[in-house]
């Protein structure tokens, strides 16, 4: 199967040692009881372990070109910068947030949080990435909470180590500038909280549970329009309680994030109305999102798990020719996940999965429903067979380990750690050219070069880098005479060659003029993929460098 998730179809030497490794696990784990103190220590510390092996290099990271300016944009420059006080200003004035119904996307908890970042841990790289790698710990923490207190610790966290062997995470913890990093804050503070929900009691829950739904919900739909979906799930809660009394606290915690949703929900329809595209340039027109939606449904990552879930039903139609409420209760979060999944596929326009950080939480929902279905199917056979409670629950989690192993890649899991090197050593040598070009004499006259369309962002990014690092050196814009392939890309050279012309005040560029370059000495910048022999030969330069600056 050429899949993301299978990506091996052979027994080899790594699945035959992991396999080895936590049998012993779990019989060691079956002939001792734990504490929950010691648990609770044992979760922490792997969940720190596994974090640090995967993203630690990060810790030495440095900046990027792409996205990262965003944060020197927020601080304004190293010697004046913004301050808490400038938060609200920064939010409304500088993001789609003060955007209302305007704004092809409406992200109030990402830039709130972006921004919020920016001011607290301002230009100190560690300090980013270490808040990072606390949200992948959290992460972690929480689905090792919650699956043992249904599966064996040793299972739970063998499949919680599965989940990490698929690539996109790379681009969620390796990179400073994504929505899916607040959502998996978000989604992490939502399994704690159900983690410690008493379902099935008149009992009260905890305040902090409500409080972890309620601000996961609003990170998450806050952060990513997929999201937003996790609207039904205060709103499933409020129908479950709605017979409890004395919880009028908690109910309007929950309110919160539905009228918070809601808001956002309504920005993006007075938008779409006006305009028929989403988001990444898809037609959203009801005919072109039904045809995604059947090849949708083709999708191995629908289908397997439909699959699975017909032959869980027939089991359990053999067993008693009938399907109870509780039958159903079983199936309901596995048929969730499948259904978000589909959601997923849809809001990509079918282009999905990619191997980037657009893949959460669709596969890590794909892979928690097989292995949920998986349980529950074997469950249903050794039910059958009049296996004991006992002796079913450890037949169903030996066979879940070895089918886990079966499946686990440790060549995942160094891939995760090798890109942490790779964005380290990249952030580097990028960082280490925006300073070198900064600290060029003020006399020196620097020419971005626009060799393609795609070079705006990068020009864009690198003058806010020099912007922030009060660099003086008078900045100009390039652009080729070349004509794109498409009428975007066409529209994007247009733009340059207007700020070409006029200058921009606010990315503080020149207007070009080669009467004002003569007898100067002068820097060209270029981007990849260009090489510098793609580099222009300014006339009139006293001196003449080219700089490939590499991100």
């Amino acid at each position: 199967m050429n899949s993301i998730v299978f990506s091996r179809s052979y027994w080899g030497a790594d699945q035959f040692i992991i396999l080895g490794l936590f049998l012993i696990l779990f019989v060691i784990e079956k002939k001792f009881i734990i504490s929950p103190k010691v648990r609770f220590l044992l979760t922490s510390l792997l969940s720190i372990s596994l974090t640090v092996y995967l993203f630690g290099p990060n810790l030495k990271a440095q900046w990027w070109l792409i996205d990262d300016h965003e944060v020197f944009y927020f601080l304004k420059s190293k010697t004046n910068q913004n301050s808490w006080s400038d938060l609200f200003d920064i939010l409304l004035n500088q993001t789609e947030v003060g955007k209302f119904g305007n704004s092809s996307r409406y992200r109030v908890s990402y830039y709130f949080l972006r921004i919020s970042e920016s001011l607290l841990w301002k230009d100190k790289a560690t300090l980013w990435y270490l808040f990072r790698l606390s949200i992948s710990s959290l992460f972690i923490f929480s689905i090792l909470g919650l699956l043992s207190k249904f599966f064996s610790f040793s299972l739970s966290f063998l499949f919680t180590m599965y989940v990490f062997t698929v690539r996109y995470w790379s681009d969620i913890f390796s990179r400073m500038a994504t929505g899916e990093l607040y959502t998996v804050w978000g989604v992490a503070l939502i399994i704690l909280a159900l983690s410690k929900y008493r379902f099935g009691t008149d009992k009260k829950n905890p305040i902090w549970v409500y409080l972890c739904i309620s601000f996961g919900v609003m990170i998450s739909a806050g952060s990513k329009e997929n999201f937003l979906i996790l609207i039904l799930l205060p709103i499933f809660i409020l129908f479950f309680e709605r017979h409890k009394s004395g919880i009028w606290f908690q109910r309007i915690v929950l309110i919160f994030p539905i009228l918070f949703s809601i808001f956002e929900v309504i920005s993006l329809l007075l938008f779409h109305s006006k305009n028929k595209t989403d988001i990444y340039g898809n037609s959203t027109s009801f005919a072109d999102r039904s045809a995604v939606l059947l090849g949708a449904v083709k999708s191995e990552y629908v289908m397997i798990p439909l699959g699975l879930l017909i032959v869980l039903c027939s089991l359990r139609l053999s067993a008693s020719n009938r399907i109870k409420i509780r039958d159903l209760k079983k199936i309901l979060l596995p048929a969730v996940f499948v259904l978000v999944v589909l959601l997923n596929i849809i809001f990509y326009n079918g282009n999905w999965p990619i191997n980037t950080r657009y893949d959460f939480p669709g596969l890590i929902l794909f892979q928690s429903a097989v292995f949920l279905i998986l349980a529950l199917t074997l469950s249903e056979i050794f039910k059958i067979f009049k296996f004991g409670v006992s002796k079913r629950n450890v037949a169903v989690q030996l066979i879940l380990i070895l089918y886990v192993s079966s499946i686990f890649s440790v060549q995942g899991l160094t891939n995760l750690q090798r890109d942490s090197r790779a964005n380290m050593k990249r952030t580097i040598s990028f960082t280490a050219s925006v300073k070198k070009v900064s600290s060029l004499p003020k006399d020196e006259m620097l020419i971005l070069y626009a060799y393609q369309a795609y070079d705006y962002e990068p020009i864009d990014s690198f003058s806010r880098y020099l912007n922030y690092y009060d660099s003086e050196i008078s900045k100009m814009i390039l652009v080729t005479d070349q004509e794109a392939e498409s009428e975007f890309k066409n529209g994007l050279l247009r733009s340059l060659r207007i700020i070409s012309k006029e200058g921009s005040a606010e990315m503080k560029v020149l207007p070009y003029d080669e009467k004002s370059i003569r007898g100067k000495s002068c820097t060209v910048i270029i981007f990849p993929p260009a090489a510098l022999e793609n580099a222009p030969d300014i006339r009139g330069c006293r001196n003449l460098r080219k700089e490939l600056v590499v991100y």
